[in-house]
């Protein structure tokens, strides 16, 4: 306990602890310390699941992720905030639809704040999140715009992987990890970003989302059902025909990565549960969101724009793996 409270105030293992590791073999958990971005509270808890994580190998892993502020970077290279798949309509219509670029970011205005409002509790939170993505998603398709709109809208958005992230991604799909992207964001932006970003959409990943609905000359005409949002992406919004489920099976281990405490919960019903170990990116309001942060997340991040310490852990995992074969 009195190293948790040493890394609130900011304590972290001296480099030549992990520079002596490192000429050896690499201790997962000091590796993983050495971030200066991390807070954790219960430092045993995260032990035995980095021990359970590596011990368990990469074949008995699978990662479930968000995809805004988690996948995506929060800030770009100005220091102006990125836009989440949602908020790419908002800028996408500006020069196109004055009035709904404005209708739309009042709605993001009135209910961010809500959002994460470190007083409400998530019960308090649920029917604003509902009113919020309903009111968003009736304006959207209202203007019948069609995929070829949504790509120029995602090509000229600042959307951005997290630095590292390609590295994640491409390590997940060559060991065939399972990459879940439970997103409260827009299915068909995120697929969209991929596609123009990596010129594919990765053979292990998988996306459950609010996906559009197209009519036959192309335009948005609604959303998939059920909805989602932030506070409820859990498995009751997962159709038991996933195709991801043959893929998920003997895969107990779970990396679950978020950026919202609604994140915390996100399950796809994954059957005889492991180990699952929990980072969270908290990217603004830290003093008030950082205690219940740590309450929930086993690994918290602060304002860190990159995948860096997830892939820490998977090169764990991975030379765990190679050192019991």
């Amino acid at each position: 306990m009195r190293l948790a409270h040493a890394l609130l105030r900011g304590w972290r293992p001296p480099i030549y602890d992990v520079r002596h590791q490192r000429r050896n073999a690499v201790d997962p958990l000091t590796d993983l310390l050495s971030s200066p971005s991390v807070r954790i509270q219960n430092p045993s808890a995260v032990a035995d699941k980095v021990k359970a994580l590596v011990s368990g190998g990469i074949d008995r892993l699978q990662v479930i992720s968000d995809f805004d502020y988690t996948i995506s970077k929060f800030y770009d290279g100005n220091g102006n905030r990125c836009l989440t798949t949602h908020m790419v309509f908002i800028e996408g219509t500006k020069e196109i639809d004055e009035a709904l670029a404005g209708k739309l970011k009042a709605l993001n205005d009135a209910y961010l704040p809500i959002e994460f409002d470190a007083q409400m509790t998530i019960e308090e939170k649920v029917p604003h999140m509902e009113l919020w993505w309903r009111s968003s998603h009736r304006l959207i398709t209202e203007a019948k715009f069609s995929r070829t709109t949504l790509r120029s809208f995602v090509k000229v958005s600042n959307i951005l992987l997290r630095d590292g992230c390609d590295g994640l991604l491409v390590l997940l799909e060559k060991h065939k990890v399972p990459l879940i992207l439970f997103s409260a964001g827009i299915g068909d932006i995120i697929e969209i970003f991929l596609e123009q970003r990596l010129g594919f959409v990765p053979a292990n990943l998988h996306i459950i989302s609010n996906m559009i609905l197209f009519d036959q000359n192309d335009c948005a005409v609604n959303f998939s059902d059920p909805l989602i949002h932030t506070f409820n992406k859990n498995s009751s919004v997962v159709g038991q025909e996933r195709a991801f489920f043959h893929d998920i099976r003997n895969r107990p281990n779970v990396l679950l990565l978020g950026d919202s405490l609604g994140d915390l919960h996100m399950d796809v019903g994954v059957e005889n549960e492991g180990a699952v170990f929990k980072i969270g990116f908290l990217n603004f309001n830290v003093d008030a969101l950082l205690p219940k942060y740590l309450d929930g997340y086993d690994i918290v991040l602060i304002q860190d724009q990159s995948m860096n310490v997830p892939l820490k852990l998977l090169r764990a995992i991975l030379r765990g793996g190679q050192a019991q074969n």
